[in-house]
């Protein structure tokens, strides 16, 4: 077998592992994503209660398919750089491989959007994520809880509940700000990057109750941790 030949098999074999991993943790997605639009939360499951804790399933890859997506965004770089710069004997390569890896891509990403972490109400705080990787705040350490609406390029703050709301850019996350007095808020390089400075967390809203109702709840939950506390609760910032 010539070398050309060699390459063109071991380009191909990145590309099929890049396939499988990639495109098959985007085809997972767009099924669970799809189970958990049928799902429905009551106003009354979402209201504060200090005997349990509220859990909000988000959708999320099994470990199995997220293992595989990881294997094929490994092989991505070795497939793109082999069918771009090294198979040039078979000028048919580069074609089909940019437009599978554009195709995959942008159907991944819009995909993973609609993926999240697990978000769990307690007494005392909420829970982002689940296991070693979890983060918890305190409600007593929340300074402000916004609505807004993010976007691929844009971002807009959601309106209080007495002003207009544009219908058309429905908010799907929540920023929360910490009091930095009374906890470490420590920021990654990539929302130090992206200017991410004021708010200190955010909770993408995937959970299928719309964003409104989830940032009422998660006020009710914080004023009644506050209310036990005897504090008091700080206006929103204008």
């Amino acid at each position: 077998m010539s070398s050309s030949a060699i390459l063109l098999v071991v380009t191909i074999a990145f590309l099929t592992v890049y396939v499988v991993g990639v495109g098959g943790a985007t085809a997972t997605a767009i099924r669970i994503r799809e189970r958990f639009r049928q799902q429905k939360v009551a106003d009354s499951e979402l209201a504060p209660r200090t005997s349990r804790e509220l859990v909000l399933s988000a959708p999320a890859l099994p470990a199995a398919v997220d293992w595989l997506r990881r294997i094929g965004w490994l092989a991505f770089i070795p497939a793109l750089v082999l069918a771009v710069f090294v198979v040039r004997d078979y000028p048919w390569v580069t074609p089909v491989a940019v437009v599978l890896m554009v195709a995959i891509n942008a159907f991944y990403f819009t995909a993973m959007q609609n993926m999240g972490e697990q978000l769990t109400f307690t007494a005392e705080g909420f829970r982002l994520g689940r296991g070693r990787g979890a983060r918890f705040v305190r409600w007593i350490h929340v300074t402000e809880l916004t609505g807004a609406r993010v976007g691929t390029f844009s971002a807009m703050k959601m309106s209080e509940s007495d002003e207009w709301q544009d219908p058309r850019t429905r908010p799907n996350v929540i920023f929360f700000r910490l009091n930095r007095a009374l906890t470490p808020a420590g920021k990654t390089l990539y929302q130090r990057l992206i200017g991410f400075t004021y708010y200190d967390g955010v909770v993408r809203n995937v959970f299928g109750v719309p964003t409104d109702r989830l940032l009422r709840a998660m006020r009710d939950w914080q004023r009644q941790a506050l209310d036990a506390e005897k504090l008091p609760l700080r206006p929103a910032r204008p």
